[in-house]
């Protein structure tokens, strides 16, 4: 009994009471402790079956996993989906960006996945596919300008150049009505140049010499597209190319085009006054006279072939001002950041031991 009366003192000793307490809220924490350690756990396995292995069937569960128990979870899986873009690893990306559009369903968080998804296809080569992602956003978002441009490029590299054509007057549209946007007339200007000039040589329904003559409305419109009206006119009227020509103050960003003549195509009676095109040719080795030549390629070939067994020949390449960039083929507009009117080419000697019959 004696003891029964002694807890009861204890019991209604206030410091007995703020013990308990203590142990209590310990006793709390420490759960809680083991909850956030269990779902941590868990996220980190989640997680780590997504970066093992994507071709695993089970792609779709684990990223499902990893969105349960995540309360936001699309940065860090956009960050994976990303690297993996960004790598050439297109197909897990791909497979990422398919799964989180399956199961987020907030808007903004679902346009930004869409895009990456419709990008990747585009990198990936697969054109329907982007073209149809970014269609379906900018059915519920025309004004977005960022895909419209990407629907864009994409419209370009499928040779439909109509549709190309006609998201960019929505964008100048779009512009026109934004005071902010007057420093992008000049590129909406140029891009609708260099779009008709494509549907122009892309139309087979007209007759050569129509294409030719529109061509030329566009060779004097924009001095930007001479490059490559002029290598069309390369193929299918070089009587027009050497007159187009000899018109230029400055050959250099043409010299690939004119390298590639053969001896016998090229008309030496109607450019022997040109003292610049003769220049290549005796790079080339077609004119066996020296003259001294104030481009240190055309100079060392020219070198080669009147003095030496070692036959020289020119390398090209093309690279852009704006993201620097290189590529060995000519394009009006850069493959990578998709700036027009921004390549330039560069040439250099290269050189072979020309064999002994």
């Amino acid at each position: 009994m004696n003891n029964f009366f002694n807890f009861v003192e204890i019991y209604r000793n206030p410091i007995f009471g703020i013990l308990a307490l203590v142990l209590i809220i310990l006793l709390i924490a420490f759960l809680d402790s083991i909850k956030k350690t269990h779902t941590k756990k868990r996220r980190k396995e989640a997680l780590n079956n997504i970066s093992k292995n994507f071709e695993n069937i089970d792609l779709n569960e684990n990223i499902k996993n990893f969105i349960d128990y995540t309360d936001n979870p699309v940065p860090p899986l956009m960050l994976i989906a990303d690297t993996y873009a960004k790598v050439g690893n297109n197909e897990q990306a791909i497979a990422i960006y398919r799964t989180l559009n399956e199961y987020i369903k907030n808007t903004k968080e679902k346009i930004q996945i869409l895009e990456s998804l419709g990008e990747c296809y585009y990198k990936a080569g697969f054109l329907e596919r982007s073209k149809e992602i970014f269609t379906e956003i900018l059915r519920n978002y025309p004004h977005n300008v960022t895909i419209l441009y990407n629907y864009i490029y994409t419209c370009e590299n499928l040779k439909q150049y109509n549709e190309a054509l006609d998201a960019l007057n929505c964008i100048e549209e779009l512009y026109n009505e934004n005071p902010n946007f007057e420093n992008k007339k000049n590129s909406i200007y140029h891009n609708k140049n260099y779009l008709k000039t494509m549907i122009i040589i892309n139309n087979h329904k007209i007759k050569l010499v129509e294409q030719q003559e529109k061509l030329l409305e566009m060779y004097d419109l924009d001095s930007t597209l001479h490059g490559l009206i002029l290598r069309h006119f390369r193929i299918y009227n070089t009587g027009l190319f050497w007159q187009k020509i000899l018109e230029k103050k400055n050959i250099k960003p043409y010299i690939d085009v004119l390298w590639q003549f053969q001896k016998h195509e090229i008309p030496f009676e109607f450019i022997a006054k040109d003292s610049n095109l003769l220049n290549i040719y005796r790079a080339k080795g077609y004119i066996k006279e020296y003259v001294e030549i104030d481009n240190f390629a055309l100079e060392s070939l020219q070198l080669l072939n009147l003095y030496s067994h070692i036959k020289g020949d020119l390398e090209f390449i093309y690279n852009c001002s704006a993201c620097g960039g290189n590529s060995p083929f000519y394009a009006y507009r850069c493959h990578i950041c998709n700036e027009i009117n921004t390549i330039k080419l560069h040439i250099r000697p290269t050189q072979h031991i020309k064999s002994e019959m």
